[in-house]
Order: C-alpha cells, then structure tokens, then sequence
C-alpha cells in the first residue's frame, strides 16, 4: 500500500452522527487490513474547512440476497449464485471520530464536530504528512510510542509535565498501564518514562518490586526490548538517584521494631522462641530504648546493645510466663553481656542499627523527597528516582512488613511536603510511578489495622487529594480486579494490553470505555504477542483511554501498536545520543 499519498477507502453513508460515521467501503478497499486503520475526511462547518481524524472500529458485511431463505437453500446446493454471490456484497463500517481540526490563516487548530458531513464524502487514509501537517503547532510536545493500529503511520501522543508554561498541563493527572505478563506493558511503560523523562522541571520518583526499573536505570538490561533506560535519560540530563533499602537512613522505631524480627535479631541471638514471644520482645527493646532517651541515629553503639540487652532480662518474666524460660532468657542475656557482647554487636545488632545512623552514601526520606520536590528557581534538572525494594535488591533485609513501611513512610513524606508547597502557590510537579500497584493496593478485605491496610489508605487518599498538588501517581498491573477501585476510579489516563478480555476484568474494561461495543470488540481481536511465531512479527497493541493524544479529543478510545524496536523509538522521537561531531 503506499504511504506517501492519501488513498480514498470509503464514503460517508447512512446512518450517521457527529461522533461515530457509518461509511461505505469502496470496491478497491475491500481487501486491505482496515480495521483500526487511521482514516479522515473533509468538510465545511460554520464557514471553514475542517479535517477529521478517526479510526474504523469495525466492518460489516451485509448481502441481503443471500439473507433470503430462497437464495440460501440455492448457496447450500452450489455454493454461490453467480450474479449475486460477491457482487451484491456491501461492507460497511464505523468510523469513531478522534479529533477535528480547522484550517485558518495561521495552519490547523483543534476544533469540535458540530456537524455531520453529506453522504459520499470521501474517507481517505491518513499519511504521516497529513498528520505532521494538522500536528505542526504541537510538533514539539508530540511523542511516539508506536504506529497506529493496522497503519504504518506513528500515532502521536503527548505527556506533559504537570506544572505551567510549555509543554504543562496545569495539573496533575493519574495514569494506568495494564496488561497481562508477555503484553509489552513494561516495556511500554519504560517509553513512557522516557516521554516524561524530556520535562527537566518534573521529579519522577519509581517505586520497584521487582527490580526491573532499578536494574535497567543502572544499565542492566531486562527483556528483550533492549531500550538502553539509562542512557537515554541521562543523556536528557537528568541525574538518576538509585537507592535500595539499605542506602536510606530509616527514622521510625516502627521500622526499628520490625527489623529485630526479621534480621532475626530476637531469636537467633536473643534465642527467643514463640509467635507471641517474639514480637513481645522486640516491643520491649523499642519501648524501653525509647523511654531511656536513646535516639535512632545514635543506636549503633555498645550502650544501646547494653541498654537493650538488659530491658530484655528486665522484661522476662512478661516475655514468658513460665519462670523456668524466663530464667533461661535472663542467663542468655548475661552471657552475651559477658562474653559475647561485641560478637553479637556486630553480627545482630549493628547490620539493624546501621539503616537508622547518618552517613556518607546514606539518603533520609526527608532529602529524597527535598531532590524531588526542588525550587522552580534551583535552574537545575530534578532527578529520576528509584527505590528498590525488591527482595532480590535487599537481601537478608527483605520482608513484606518492611516493604509497606518504608513505602508508608515515603510517600507520607512526599505528600505532606507537597501539601506544603501547595500552600505556597507552587505546584510539586512529581510523577510517582508504581509497578506492580496491585501487590500495594489490592481489592478486597484487608485485616483492619495492618500495615497492607495502612499503606492501602495512604494511596486511597493520595489519588484522591494530590491532584491539587501537582502530585500524579502511574500505576503498573497485570490486573484490573486485583487492583483497589478507588485508585482505578481516579485514574485519568488508562491503557490497555492484551489479557484483559475475560471474566471480571472485561466488566472493569468496559466501564472504562463506556460500554462503547465496537471499542470492546477491536480489543477483543488483539492476538496475543506471545502466539507470534518469530520475534521479529511480534506486534504488542494496545486500547488507550483520555487525554493522551492529541487524536484524542472526542474521548473515545484510541488503538495503536507499541514500538518493538527500541533504535526506532529513539530515531523517530530525537531521543538518539549525539556524538562529539554533532551526528
């Protein structure tokens, strides 16, 4: 097919309204891969030319001969009546209009269809000089994340930073990537990175589970895309901050007394045994330490081991109620007090202590969230972070109740300092991006008071409220039931691998797109990218929702394929390094 003309496929037909066209397929076109395709038409409203942008959605085709039950019984014999089978055929189609654009003196600008256009107006595939031409005054703001669905042309898209002046929106808005494993959704929302990456006033702050963002920002790759992560935004000139638990300089002594348990501090050293009986003690030390003045900064010395070690033998007759074990307890507390103490300092008690002390290489909330969140006025990029909290990125460290709280605390930081800001009249202008958000915040019950609970709260609220503080949170599932539907309702930007096309998750899938059938029946027919059968044919497409695209106006969904071929992504969107002699 070729792409540097455009090609009339169809006529505007009957029935038709302002927002969905029925057209009628031209002979020449019935053979082409259309649905999906990237189609306009022009008219005249209000005096003006105007060009509208939109995708078929759908075909039909209808041979009302062959719906009589006459000409059926003659099919069934035969198997086709020569002057009716084929060439009474009419192949209808819906085409959803994206956006409209009117032509002035001054080029193109975005316009709403008030009108519907005549029948036989031409409907003709868009090239990408059509859609450079109508694009040309957001040509800076534009990003590529692929092609069109079923076209050879890049669907543009824009992400904005969420603060004022060029390329801002004004606000925060939240984001969601979904699709099941093998849908190219981290892949896409790798590229997406990179889009908000371009905005060197907006902090961008990930928090990772599983390593990936942490791996592939330190030059590690992952997967098979190959898209170079760290180079791409370093060569955008924003700083990385990478940080694994063990870099940040804790401030909680809910953290403090979760880490004696799981560093096993308590039963391995302590040699205290029993559900109820470990966490018992620990409780103590924590009260105890606490009372006696003794600060979380200052925890890595012999004194506070001391001091520990006797709250303990102090406390052993509540730790156990029988005498016999107490007393067990208290000689084991004198033997590590007389001959084991700077064993058990350095082997148990300061790999704990360590996290909570200050210290070249070690970052506290507060000055992650201070590098986020900087002033307009500093003239220097804000950094991308990431946190990785994976288990593989903090071994030995590592447990669920640890994730939570640190993660609690963090954006606890973050939202109130944003808060601050706002107060101010300065927008915080942070994307906080969370890959596998369902682990974070799922639906259902929780056990009231825990600290999944806690943490599930502290995303209901931040969704809900941050928005006016110029604070958007991006989040990344496999699931659309497993993930809370507070966050899902506050969402303003939706995308959608494949995967999501049975069951509950259909349901969620079509109250996002409005119970728009032919959108719903488009996305049902995604293949599969894993059904491919060489790499190099993989196609990963996507249903996207909201304002991504200045295509988009309409509200209506939006289909396109995501890049497979990270040099092409970088080519087609200037993101490329430039050597020393400017090539």
């Amino acid at each position: 097919m070729p792409n540097d003309r455009n090609q009339d496929v169809a006529v505007v037909g009957s029935p038709s309204t302002n927002t969905e066209l029925t057209v009628d397929l031209l002979q020449e076109a019935t053979e082409e891969r259309l649905v999906g395709a990237l189609t306009a038409f022009e008219a005249v409203q209000d005096g003006h030319p105007i060009t509208c942008v939109g995708q078929i959605v759908g075909i039909e085709l209808k041979n009302r001969w062959h719906e009589d039950s006459v000409f059926r019984n003659l099919v069934k014999r035969t198997g086709e009546i020569p002057p009716i089978t084929n060439r009474q055929d009419t192949r209808t189609a819906g085409l959803v209009v994206g956006a409209t654009f009117r032509q002035t003196t001054n080029g193109y600008e975005p316009d709403v269809l008030g009108m519907v256009p005549p029948t036989g107006t031409r409907v003709y595939r868009v090239d990408q000089d059509l859609l450079d031409r109508l694009l040309s005054v957001y040509q800076s703001e534009i990003v590529y994340l692929g092609r069109a669905y079923a076209n050879d042309v890049f669907y543009p898209m824009w992400f904005k930073h969420f603060g004022s002046g060029a390329g801002g929106a004004g606000e925060a808005y939240h984001l969601g990537v979904f699709g099941k494993t093998g849908s190219g959704k981290s892949g896409l929302a790798k590229m997406m990175l990179c889009a908000y990456a371009r905005h060197p006033q907006m902090g961008i702050l990930i928090i990772d589970p599983q390593g990936e963002f942490s791996d592939e920002l330190s030059g590690v790759r992952r997967g098979h895309q190959g898209l170079a992560l760290d180079e791409v935004v370093r060569n955008l000139g924003r700083p990385i901050q990478r940080y694994r638990i063990v870099d940040l300089q804790l401030d909680t002594w809910d953290l403090f007394q979760e880490l004696l348990i799981v560093r096993r501090f308590i039963q391995d050293h302590l040699d205290v045994r029993g559900a109820d009986n470990i966490p018992l003690a620990a409780e103590y030390i924590r009260e105890g330490l606490q009372r006696a003045g003794t600060t979380l900064p200052h925890l890595a010395s012999l004194d506070a081991l001391r001091a520990a070690l006797n709250i303990v033998s102090q406390r052993a007759n509540r730790i156990y109620t029988g005498q016999a074990r107490a007393a067990q307890l208290q000689d084991r507390v004198n033997t590590i007090l007389n001959s084991e103490l700077d064993t058990t300092f350095e082997n148990g008690w300061r790999p704990i202590a360590d996290l909570f002390r200050s210290g070249q290489g070690r970052r506290t909330l507060f000055g992650i969230v201070r590098d986020l969140i900087q002033s307009e006025g500093a003239g220097q990029p804000r950094p991308v972070v990431v946190i990785d909290i994976s288990e593989e990125g903090n071994p030995g460290l590592w447990a669920e109740e640890i994730e939570r709280r640190v993660m609690t605390r963090l954006l606890n930081v973050l939202i109130i300092q944003s808060a601050q800001r706002s107060r101010r009249q300065e927008g915080a202008n942070v994307l906080v991006m969370i890959d596998e958000a369902a682990r974070h915040a799922p639906s259902g019950r929780i056990d009231a008071g825990s600290e999944a609970d806690v943490l599930r709260k502290v995303l209901r609220n931040a969704v809900r409220e941050t928005r006016k503080y110029g604070l958007g949170w991006f989040f990344i599932s496999q699931t659309l039931g497993g993930l809370d539907n507070e966050l899902l309702q506050q969402l303003r930007i939706l995308v959608f691998g494949f995967g999501l096309a049975m069951g509950s998750e259909f349901d969620r899938l079509r109250d996002f797109v409005g119970g728009d059938k032919r959108a719903l029946e488009l996305y049902q027919s995604f293949r599969d990218p894993q059904s491919f059968p060489r790499r190099d044919l993989q196609e990963f497409p996507f249903m996207a929702v909201g304002p991504v695209s200045p295509l988009a106006f309409s509200g209506k969904p939006l289909f396109f394929t995501a890049f497979t071929d990270s040099q092409e992504f970088l080519r087609v969107n200037g993101l490329e390094p430039v050597s020393h002699d400017g090539t």
